[in-house]
């Protein structure tokens, strides 16, 4: 037999009980809270090194990549490499010639090299270690085979050598700030089309400049810094014998940690950080009593603070007892009255207290949250259909931005006189609108969706010129399936406006074939391709809809891939053909398909 405990009023409850509660909770508290936050606050300082150590890390990784991008983009500069072969190969050129040979390479470098004040020098060598050189210093170069770096560098086969030689310095500066300051200098070697080597090109930043956050040392703890080569050598600071500080290139592997520093006595808490463009290994170094000092004050003010709240709460504890009990009893008697408001939350969970109130409160709450619950779930569904509505009202739409772009080459046409370009784009445009504005149903066949392709592939001819070609090649026995409409001209639209933001020529080709009873229509570019981010977005929004059927938020601009893949799914459930993705030899590829002969009465208008 089940004894029912008699439930008690919760202001008697907490009258006796609440200081007792109060008591052991906020003893309990401060001591497990103050162990906590120990941990917290120690955690959190070791945070803030480590952060620190990766941001002078990436700093230095990003000054030597930038000196890296410099001198891959001389590398990819086919005028650089031609105009440098000509200039050292040639040398049955007259000294005019030479000379305007030399001023053009010099011009190229400049170019090269930019505005960054930063980067110092540019240069290119031979493989006989002659060359030329903009910057500190303009002009000729001689016997640079010479240097320590030149065998390195072609032994490096194309990679980048880092030369951090203190010996390499600015003497030609005017300025007394950097004259004697030493380089820091990155070379690479390149190949022609037979992979056989032709020269080095050698970029150079002041060493300063390089370690420039390592010196500046603005962390939270002002921690020493220490970058080590790949050989374990110490390059930074440079005025430290290496032998006079501890051996800390020895202890990365064991990674962040406390450390004991045999050379100064004192224990040091550590951070390791490899830079991933040169494989420097850098070094943070903070005393433990620097280290913890703010912890320990932290851990102070909160036990005092602990101490107030506690006897704050022995005060109050009568008077809160009765202020707490008659909100309760108000929520108790709303509930009761079965009132509800419009937003959604989750159920109350929560086992039974004995306490007639709350236990009401609960039962009451839980059950008018479900019912609102319910309706909430009704009205999201509404939602949701409003918007497939919505997106299937955006089938029938395209975006209009080229025909602001063709008016405005219309008009640049008719000031130039070219009347019968204007003719021509004007009665594509006005074909395009009137096939926009249709109203028909939302199938065309891949014939008449072609034929608007070419229209708006001609007019933007008309708009780029020779720097845009496209392809049809397209199979005779699919030009009469189906398709939804305005599918092919936004995959065409979205490859013009991926290729342009490349350098041209634009090449755009549409592909239709037919293989066991299905139709492929395939639109490739030669453009940048598709970012992996923007791919894996694609892909999981794709899946999501297979798998659960529920559509997105949707529109035009911008969603092109996803609009045409709702609409086929709309109109043919699993049985579509979609493909995306990149091409090895570069540009990017949508392909679409259906069967060839589709009974759908979704298709035939039944």
């Amino acid at each position: 037999i089940k004894i029912m405990k008699k439930k008690q009023n919760i202001q008697r409850i907490l009258s006796s009980y609440f200081i007792l509660l109060m008591t052991i909770l906020f003893l309990s508290l401060t001591i497990v809270s103050s162990l906590m936050q120990y941990r917290a606050l120690r955690s959190r300082a070791v945070n803030d090194l480590e952060h620190y150590t990766i941001s002078v890390g990436e700093n230095i990784d990003l000054q030597i990549n930038q000196l890296d991008t410099i001198c891959l983009n001389a590398i990819n500069s086919s005028d650089l490499k031609d105009t440098f072969k000509e200039y050292t190969q040639n040398t049955s050129l007259r000294p005019i010639e030479v000379n305007r040979i030399k001023r053009h390479l010099t011009a190229v470098l400049m170019e090269l090299k930019g505005f960054d004040y930063s980067i110092r020098q540019l240069n290119i060598y031979d493989m006989n270690g002659n060359g030329l050189g903009v910057g500190n210093y303009n002009g000729t170069i001689e016997n640079a085979n010479e240097k320590d770096w030149f065998e390195p560098t072609i032994a490096a086969q194309g990679r980048i050598y880092i030369d951090i030689s203190m010996g390499d310095i600015d003497t030609d500066s005017t300025s007394p700030s950097t004259r004697n300051n030493p380089y820091f200098s990155i070379y690479r070697l390149y190949y022609n089309n037979y992979h056989v080597p032709q020269g080095i090109i050698g970029v150079k930043k002041y060493y300063d400049s390089i370690f420039k956050a390592a010196a500046s040392a603005a962390g939270s703890y002002h921690p020493t810094v220490y970058v080590y080569d790949t050989s374990g050598s110490l390059i930074y600071p440079a005025d430290i014998d290496e032998n006079n500080i501890y051996p800390y290139y020895a202890n990365r592997g064991a990674g962040n940690r406390d450390i004991y520093n045999s050379v100064t006595g004192k224990r040091e808490y550590c951070c390791f950080y490899g830079l991933f463009s040169s494989g420097f290994t850098l070094v943070t170094s903070v005393q433990q009593n620097d280290f913890l000092a703010p912890v320990y004050r932290s851990i102070i003010y909160i036990f005092i603070t602990f101490l107030v709240i506690f006897a704050l709460c022995i005060f109050l504890s009568s008077y809160l007892s009765v202020k707490i009990s008659n909100p309760i009893r108000h929520i108790y008697h709303f509930l009761e009255s079965n009132d509800s408001s419009d937003t959604q939350s989750e159920l109350l969970v929560m086992e039974d207290s004995n306490i007639r109130e709350i236990d009401k409160l609960r039962d009451s709450l839980n059950e008018s949250l479900r019912s609102r619950n319910e309706a909430i779930k009704q009205m999201l569904v509404l939602n949701e259909q409003e918007v497939q509505a919505q997106m299937l009202a955006l089938q029938s739409q395209m975006n209009p931005h080229f025909l602001y772009n063709s008016l405005s080459s219309i008009a640049e046409m008719a000031n130039e006189g070219h009347t019968d370009q204007v003719e021509k784009m004007v009665y594509n445009i006005s074909h395009i609108l009137r096939y926009i504005s249709s109203n028909r149903e939302q199938l065309t066949s891949i014939e008449e969706e072609l034929e608007l392709c070419d229209m708006y592939l001609e007019c933007m001819k008309l708009r780029y010129s020779k720097d845009l070609k496209y392809e049809f090649d397209v199979e005779d026995i699919m030009l009469d399936a189906m398709i939804p409409k305005l599918s092919v001209q936004l995959l065409v639209e979205n490859a013009i406006k991926s290729v342009t933001t490349t350098a041209p020529p634009w090449n755009i080709k549409i592909k239709g074939e037919v293989r066991e009873n299905l139709w492929f229509i395939t639109v490739t570019d030669n453009g940048p391709g598709f970012n992996s981010e923007v791919d894996t977005h694609l892909r999981k929004q794709m899946d999501s809809i297979l798998e659960t059927g529920t559509l997105p938020s949707l529109k035009i601009e911008g969603m092109g891939i996803l609009n045409i893949f709702i609409r086929l799914y709309l109109i043919d459930g699993i049985t579509f053909i979609f493909d995306f993705g990149n091409n090895p030899e570069g540009g990017a590829f949508v392909t679409i398909g259906r069967k060839l002969s589709d009974n759908n009465p979704k298709e035939t208008g039944k």
